[in-house]
């Protein structure tokens, strides 16, 4: 192990927590505190809801395209020097949104925006802690992903009194400087892609010698080529259960505050739950990270998206007390499946060989269910006046996938294919 009780802290715990920083100035800010410039924005500039909900669709659609890309481009480009020109774009990207007077121009943004996300996003960066950790990846990859929850619970309070106080425009400007001054430095100066980057070993490595008694190997040669993963049934349904659950995902958290507004509650109450569902989404993804190393990937992933089919039955009978609860649960363990069931999954079933190309067309797989969410979410709005019913469908979604996981997911952790040696 390259980490001695009593030595130094493993360099891959800074890791960790310089990823969660640059994930909550991300993630938490592009993804999770959008809703913040939804109403804004279309009251100034005369967009509708359904107008501005497409700028999510279009990082959806980029990503995935990037996702199904990454096995090739990883073999191709430098990570390192890349994610350092995207810290510096991002933000960058992110500041022209003040000059937006167009709805044409605010789509392009996010079009470049979207391309400059990909090699400073949630996938990029549970790849890298990955790489980092083969004992205790499943903790580190939660912590690591908390960022997206932390970030959502910080930046929606500053953003919102940032755009009472100054305006939305300035409130692009002053946001993107504060994304670029956190970061630029982490990026550059402290995150590595992968161990050897700086001479060392991932945090509990055991040589090949050792994966037959059952111990993690970090190995670049432990796997089969992605052609032989991808002719494999587990694939295609671990590929089927991202789509359906992400969309899931993607249809319960958006939605909570105005479903619940829509049923009684104040919207100060609405905006208080949300707060504290993204505060839950932190921990949850901490919790299904310990979950993931005490259990194994199948008792985990089934348990997060038992989470989702509560959450969204908790969305269903939201106007009882009892229900609140339910989707707090569902938010908090359910939407972090994603971030962390993903990589330990792929890693754990399929080793490390192909892992750039497998996970990619995954993370993929994942993009799609968050870009075809929004759609269909505001269609059944615009429709029936509620969202029960894309509730109810989302509901048999998550069973199926919950049935779906249990039936092919191995009960012990094991790479399902045979170590190719070289």
């Amino acid at each position: 192990m390259s980490d001695l009780p009593g030595k130094r802290i493993f360099y891959g715990w800074y890791i960790v927590a310089a990823t969660c920083v640059v994930i909550a100035m991300t993630v938490g800010i592009i993804n999770n505190s959008f809703g913040q410039f939804v109403k804004p924005v279309c009251a100034d500039m005369g967009f509708t809801r359904q107008q501005m909900s497409l700028n999510q669709t279009i990082l959806s659609v980029v990503s995935m395209g990037f996702g199904l890309s990454w096995g090739r481009l990883s073999r191709r480009i430098n990570l390192n020097n890349w994610m350092r020109l995207s810290a510096v774009l991002l933000p960058a990207i992110f500041f022209c949104y003040s000059f937006a007077n167009s709805l044409l121009m605010y789509y392009a943004i996010t079009l470049l925006l979207g391309f400059a996300n990909c090699s400073v996003s949630l996938m990029i960066f549970t790849y890298i802690v990955g790489m980092w950790f083969s004992e205790k990846r499943g903790i580190a990859i939660g912590l690591a992903s908390m960022g997206t929850g932390i970030g959502a619970v910080v930046m929606n309070m500053v953003i919102s009194q940032l755009i009472l106080s100054i305006g939305w425009r300035a409130t692009y400007r002053v946001v993107g400087v504060m994304m670029m001054v956190v970061i630029v430095p982490l990026v550059w100066f402290v995150i590595r892609e992968k161990p050897s980057d700086m001479g060392l070993l991932p945090y509990g490595y055991v040589e090949e010698d050792d994966i037959e008694q059952g111990k993690p190997s970090q190995s670049f040669s432990n796997g089969s080529s992605a052609e032989d993963i991808m002719r494999m049934p587990v694939f295609w349904a671990l590929a089927f259960c991202s789509v359906g659950i992400v969309m899931c995902i993607s249809i319960l958290s958006p939605t909570l505050s105005p479903h619940l507004n829509d049923n009684g509650y104040s919207v100060t109450f609405a905006a208080m739950m949300a707060s504290i569902s993204m505060g839950a989404l932190a921990v949850g993804k901490l919790i299904l990270g310990k979950l993931f190393d005490r259990l194994g990937v199948r008792k985990a992933a089934v348990i997060a998206c038992s989470c989702t089919f509560i959450g969204l039955i908790g969305m269903i009978f939201c106007r009882h007390t009892i229900a609140l609860a339910a989707i707090v649960l569902g938010i908090g363990l359910g939407c972090s499946f994603g971030a962390v069931c993903m990589p330990i999954i792929t890693q754990t079933l399929f080793g490390m060989k192909s892992f750039n190309s497998i996970y990619g067309k995954l993370s993929a797989a994942t993009s799609l269910g968050g870009a075809i969410a929004p759609v269909i979410s505001g269609q059944t709005f615009d429709s029936f006046g509620s969202y029960v019913p894309i509730y109810i469908v989302a509901a048999g979604v998550a069973l199926i996938v919950i049935i779906t996981l249990f039936m092919m997911l191995p009960k012990e952790d094991k790479i399902l294919v045979a170590a190719s040696k070289v």
